[in-house]
């Protein structure tokens, strides 16, 4: 089992090409860009913008959602 530690993140640059799991362990892809309140993911051309107050923990290479991937797959950018 793969351990997150809840933190408060100061520096979210440093997640940027970082991998993302959503609270059902579903690979959610890496981190793309970060602007002042959101993440935007990719997994394969799909690109996501999602809430910084979706990330629960980060393990130092992967970041944790504490939302099901379905909650991400609604926050699709056209």
């Amino acid at each position: 089992m793969i351990m997150y530690v809840p933190i408060m993140i100061e520096n979210w640059d440093r997640l940027v090409l970082k991998g993302v799991r959503s609270i059902d362990n579903d690979d959610m892809g890496n981190i793309i860009a970060i602007d002042k309140d959101s993440l935007f993911l990719m997994t394969g051309r799909h690109v996501f913008k999602i809430p910084k107050s979706f990330v629960e923990g980060y393990n130092g290479s992967e970041v944790l959602l504490g939302v099901p991937a379905t909650e991400v797959l609604r926050l699709e950018l056209t």
